[in-house]
């Protein structure tokens, strides 16, 4: 009994013992006699710039023999065109185990045209051979298999793009041309966004040469390639001023331009000796957007004599500008345009001290600068007001005695709305409104709206007292729940 349970607790061991004595003379670097063979997932291939990133061809090939021995086996992969006799292979050490190699699309086709000079679009014969060695105690052998494929290898397009015409920001300067963004996940695809002007353009591939280049083709959507100027030099024509998306496939040969909705810029500066914090460009004086409209900023405020321009970012003087049409026009001039890296230097000039609203209109390309004397009466009007919408007897607002831009009521408010009007009696006058309608107590900016339209509203949810001050200058409002 004793032994029958040793034997049975001994079992599991033996039986691992015995598996290993049955593996002794096995090794997986034992490969037989099976003779060492080459393949490719194609044996004809064209290739595609669009999908660059794709396999080219994948060469395998069979383990080969080590004649029953139980030496390893290194291999080696050449790659030349035919007829070369490997004489200018590219050589790869691949080492023991790796039964395979890819090749992408892209990493093939620099091969075939910078190391061998294939022409694209040209069939090319490329052969591919691996040679395995087996080192042992019986010296080094080896043996090698050879494969051909076809390939044909194509003409990559330009990594670089720009924009070149009169509807362009940087004109017809080829040395200066608006560079365009490569889209990082797609071959070819380009894109930019800004500033189109009436007139034409075309796309370049470099700096400073006007050839090679991507002209309008059948409409203004579709691309030709020109190489030379012998080439028809048709052009896309943009018709109207506005900020564009322009998106560029050169493997497709297409273009897509399209006027967007979106503002160019969502900041801007004021920068001068005009304005209170003058040239200091770390630090210029910012200019309100336009809730209401986005391609418009304001800025109201004291200035002194002296000019001033409208930079797109803060920190840097090479920066692009918002800059008159000609230097120190008139400030009824209405011109404005934005000029790359400031050059040249254009600015406004305020000659009479004093306050100023100036709103820029970056979709128009327009400023207006206007000299502004304050109201002497504000009136409220709406059911919220204590007067509700008489026009005739509107509930007047209290002019602060020191400062003549700042109004303030205090009183009862119903639930409602209400609108301020500069003038009595007229419902087409001009008024202070809120920037966005509807808006409540916690708003703190107005403007400015003559004829008072659109017709917009502040509105009133809780009755109860309240105090209201607002700043014709610098439009501003509080409205305060006591």
């Amino acid at each position: 009994m004793i032994a029958s349970s040793i034997i049975k607790k001994c079992f599991p061991f033996l039986a691992v013992l015995l598996a290993l004595a049955c593996r002794k003379d096995y090794k997986e670097t034992d490969k037989g006699s099976t003779p060492l063979a080459v393949s490719a997932n194609s044996n004809k291939i064209l290739l595609n710039q669009k999908n660059e990133s794709a396999d080219g061809v994948v060469i395998s090939w069979t383990a080969g023999s080590n004649n029953g021995s139980n030496a390893g086996i290194s291999y080696v992969l050449k790659l030349d065109l035919s007829g070369n006799n490997f004489n200018n292979a590219l050589t790869e050490d691949l080492g023991k185990a790796v039964l395979s190699k890819k090749f992408s699309v892209k990493d093939l086709n620099n091969l075939l045209l910078t190391r061998w000079n294939i022409t694209p679009g040209t069939e090319a014969s490329l052969q591919a051979k691996v040679i395995a060695t087996v080192s042992d105690d019986k010296g080094t052998r080896d043996s090698s298999a050879i494969l051909t494929v076809l390939i044909t290898p194509y003409k990559p397009v330009s990594t670089t793009l720009y924009l070149l015409g009169d509807a362009t920001p940087n004109g017809w300067d080829a040395g200066n041309a608006t560079a365009m963004d490569a889209d990082p996940a797609q071959p070819g695809r380009f894109h930019w966004q800004g500033l189109l002007s009436p007139g034409e353009f075309k796309l370049i591939t470099t700096l400073g040469q006007f050839t090679p280049s991507y002209n309008r083709g059948a409409d203004n959507t579709k691309l030709v390639f020109r190489e030379n100027d012998n080439q028809p030099d048709d052009k896309i024509t943009v018709v109207q001023s506005g900020v564009y998306s322009v998106t560029v496939d050169l493997l497709d040969l297409t273009i897509e331009v399209l006027e967007t909705a979106e503002p160019l810029y969502k900041r801007l500066w004021m920068l001068g000796n005009a304005v209170p914090t003058g040239w200091d460009i770390q630090n210029p004086a910012e200019m309100r957007v336009d809730s209401s409209n986005l391609f418009v900023f304001t800025y109201n405020e004291i200035l002194t004599a002296g000019e001033f321009k409208i930079p797109v970012a803060r920190g840097n003087f090479a920066t692009d500008y918002y800059m008159p049409l000609t230097n120190n026009p008139a400030i009824t001039e209405t011109g404005a345009q934005l000029v790359p890296g400031g050059d040249p230097d254009y600015k406004w000039k305020i000659t009479t001290p004093g306050a100023y609203k100036i709103k820029l209109d970056i979709q128009a390309n327009t400023i207006s600068i206007k000299p502004f004397t304050p109201f002497t009466q504000v009136w409220m009007v709406g059911d919220a007001t204590p007067d509700k919408w008489n026009i005739n007897n509107p509930t007047p607002m209290v002019p602060d005695p020191v400062n003549p831009y700042v109004f303030t009521w205090s009183g009862a408010l119903s639930v409602g709305e209400f609108k301020m009007p500069v003038e009595t009696g007229d419902w087409g006058g001009d008024y202070f409104m809120p920037v966005l309608n509807a808006s409540g107590p916690g708003s703190t900016q107005m403007k400015f709206v003559p004829g008072g339209s659109p017709d917009f509203k502040w509105k009133i949810t809780e009755a109860g007292n309240y105090t209201i001050t607002i700043n014709q200058l610098y439009e501003t409002i509080s409205i305060q729940k006591q």
